[in-house]
């Protein structure tokens, strides 16, 4: 397992579909995987939609598991209305989330581990869902995102994008918890034509006011104008990534 993948946004929309009914004969079985192990024609391609959600939890760091023919999921969060999010909205791929581990069990071991007070009311229950097996979820890992579809893209700059700056600035987008490097990931914004700030190799580059750098290459730091069109590109405005900006006297 490469850890817990934790996503706070909003993925809900008209795409909520029944997670156990079979989208292709329209009947529901206890587990929809066996069902399309044994009638392999009835499994349909990942939409877009699917694929860039798909996509983004790899990024962040969802486990791959290789059981059976196909590969699978894991997605874990602390967070029950996120991973229900999740799996209402990629449907028939996704199962239903369960209580992986329980708040007293977390601090249980955090206390065996770490020999500290932890009480049950210090943790939160890990919640998980996994997918079913498909040929499509066969992922070696983040460097296997090989470009960012839409979605894809809006979803990681509204979890991990912060604008520092006041009126002017840069758009920071800090990936040092996820699987995904910051060079592999400014790979892909290049794909998508979206520059990227450049160090000058001599330890901290200088600022400017329309680019705010930073130390670790794990934070893919965009300049003002290119920030501003890639979150115009996505549908996301500058107080999405903003603090509000006031005026004391």
């Amino acid at each position: 397992m490469r850890g817990v993948v934790v996503f706070y946004g909003d993925l809900s929309d008209n795409y909520v579909m029944d997670m156990n009914r079979c989208p292709t004969c329209g009947d529901r079985f206890e587990e929809l995987g066996t069902h399309f192990r044994y009638h392999g024609d009835h499994r349909p391609e990942l939409s877009d939609r699917q694929r860039g959600i798909i996509d983004y939890l790899i990024l962040r760091g969802a486990t791959v598991r290789r059981e059976t023919a196909n590969s699978r999921l894991e997605v874990y969060s602390t967070s029950e209305a996120w991973i229900r999010d999740v799996s209402d909205t990629l449907g028939w791929v996704a199962g239903d989330p369960w209580v992986q581990q329980s708040a007293s069990d977390v601090a249980d071991r955090s206390r065996r581990q770490y020999d500290t007070d932890v009480t049950e009311e210090d943790c939160s229950d890990l919640w998980a869902l996994t997918t079913v097996p498909h040929p499509s979820l066969d992922y070696d890992g983040a460097t296997d995102v090989d470009h960012l579809e839409p979605l894809t893209l809006r979803l990681l700059v509204a979890t991990v994008g912060t604008w520092v700056g006041l009126l002017f600035g840069s758009l920071h987008l800090d990936v040092r918890a996820w699987d995904v490097s910051g060079d592999h990931l400014r790979g892909l914004l290049s794909k998508r034509g979206v520059a990227t700030a450049e160090y000058d190799g001599e330890g901290y580059a200088e600022d400017s006011p329309t680019c705010r750098y930073h130390h670790d290459d794990d934070v893919v730091v965009v300049p003002h104008y290119d920030a501003l069109e890639l979150l115009d590109s996505v549908g996301l405005s500058l107080s999405d990534v903003a603090e509000p900006i006031t005026f004391q006297n």
